[in-house]
């Protein structure tokens, strides 16, 4: 007798199939596309149990795994919410894709499809729209008349926003130092949560321990990462006799120890892992492995690897870690980054013999691109606690990866034919500009658009910036 597979993994051969209308070929982007833009989707959206759906930001297009827009806001019958949402040809396709058993769509606020409920499925327990009928009211609505590839810049450039003026006139290197000083403000106001956590912490060592395990789980893991170093201390890590140990005890706590073998982790690397763990008298969590993303990882971003860094960078507790980046000269930007640079690569490297075998051939556990991220979030900020000056520091980092807030802020402010590569692409603290501008205003919803101070501004008011004032100030965010 065969064991029944669980519903999310029970999956219809032909399951994504997508239909036909009307002889024009269409699939679910086409779908994306009518809820991004204003002009496609309909004014009146009514829930499958008849209630009232009004948009007012469709949210940021997600290009990658996970829910197909972020932080949507709309109203219910008036009720305002806020969320992902996620669209759909047929309202069983979130069970067909698996969503149900993926924690990355716990957020979801609203489900859209193009297709009504049939009488044998089962909806999850969020809210239905059906965009069918809707459109279909719409004299001559074909789906001929839209061209995904467009999308989502088209979406991002109409309407534009208020502040799409914000910076008229500007050169790209007036542009490129405003952005700038926004980075600084980021860096100063992360400096401060800094201190304010190594004030709260049982040491030093551990404020930077929390903050440094929250770049290490890039944006999806920064918070199950930051969870995991408060389960597991520094200290407690300084404790064990080696590295495997140490990673054996992290993904223990985390609950990443698989329970069965693959390609990616062998049968031995199993045994190793959990002979080290009982070894070391590990506590095992299973039920942390649902606060972990892991569809859709680059091998590289997988948690597993991630850990194998953070065994070996903190395996005194990260005192050493700390004394060798603070204690690095700083007259020089280029040269501290070059050094802080080595002292990350070279502490994380013991990790690579830890980690998969699958990863130890894709290379060093912790790649250049994340540690600029690190050296940007964690490491110039931390020094600018005793530094004022060290934003200097962040100046002189190459460019990291944008990301989506990023490269939606970049859309909303400068427009969808800016030129990434001349204002902002190259440098880290212009693209720590744009993600400061994204928290501190763009993350609201477009009603709060016309008391923002950028919406306000114009080229004349935005021009001649002063590197030693920073633009952004508290009473300004929303």
């Amino acid at each position: 007798m065969s064991i029944p597979l669980p519903p999310c993994l029970d999956r219809p051969a032909d399951a994504a199939r997508e239909p036909e209308l009307d002889g024009a070929a269409w699939n679910e982007r086409h779908l994306q596309c009518i809820w991004a833009d204003s002009t496609l989707r309909p004014k009146a959206l009514f829930t499958t149990g008849g209630r009232i759906v009004r948009v007012v930001d469709p949210g940021r297009w997600n290009g990658g795994p996970g829910p197909d827009f972020n932080d949507a806001v709309f109203e219910l019958d008036g009720e305002a919410r806020r969320g992902s949402i996620e669209i759909h040809v047929r309202p069983g396709d979130w069970f067909d894709h698996g969503h149900d058993c993926d924690p990355e769509y716990r957020d979801v606020a609203l489900h859209v499809s193009w297709f009504p409920p049939s009488s044998v499925e089962a909806a999850p327990e969020i809210p239905l729209v059906v965009l069918r009928d809707a459109m279909l009211e719409r004299p001559g609505f074909s789906f001929d008349q839209i061209d995904p590839s467009a999308y989502p810049e088209r979406a991002a450039a109409e309407p534009a926003r208020p502040c799409r003026n914000a910076l008229a006139g500007l050169s790209a290197a007036e542009t490129a130092a405003w952005l700038e000083r926004a980075g600084q403000s980021r860096v100063r106001r992360f400096a401060r949560a800094l201190e304010a956590r190594a004030t709260a912490a049982e040491s030093r060592e551990q404020a930077f321990y929390e903050a440094f395990m929250g770049a290490l789980g890039f944006r999806r893991n920064a918070a199950p990462m930051r969870a995991l170093a408060r389960r597991v201390p520094a200290a407690s890590l300084a404790s064990l006799p080696d590295n495997r140990a140490r990673y054996a005890t992290l993904l223990a706590a985390a609950g990443l120890i698989p329970g069965t073998a693959s390609p990616a982790t062998p049968a031995a690397w199993i045994k190793e892992v959990w002979d080290a763990a009982f070894a070391s008298g590990a506590s095992y969590n299973p039920d942390a492995l649902s606060s972990w993303s892991l569809s859709g990882l680059r091998p590289a971003n997988h948690p597993r690897v991630r850990l194998a860094a953070a065994a070996a960078l903190f395996a005194n507790g990260g005192s050493d870690l700390l004394a060798g980046l603070e204690g690095l000269p700083r007259a020089d930007a280029r040269a501290w980054v070059r050094s802080a640079t080595r002292i990350l690569r070279e502490g994380a490297a013991p990790g690579r013999e830890l980690a998969p075998p699958a990863a130890r051939r894709a290379g060093a556990p912790l790649g250049t691109s994340r540690i600029m991220a690190a050296l940007a979030n964690v490491v110039v900020p931390w020094i600018a606690r005793f530094d004022e000056d060290a934003w200097r520091l962040a100046d002189a980092l190459p460019g990291e990866d944008v990301g989506a807030p990023g490269r939606e802020m970049a859309l909303r402010l400068l427009g969808p034919d800016h030129n990434p590569s001349a204002i902002y692409a190259s440098r880290s603290i212009r693209i720590q500009g744009l993600l400061e501008l994204w928290n501190g205003y763009c993350s609201a919803s477009p009603q709060a658009c016309r008391s923002c101070p950028l919406a306000s501004m114009s080229g004349a008011s935005a021009s001649a910036p002063r590197r030693s004032a920073p633009t952004i100030n508290q009473s300004d965010r929303k």
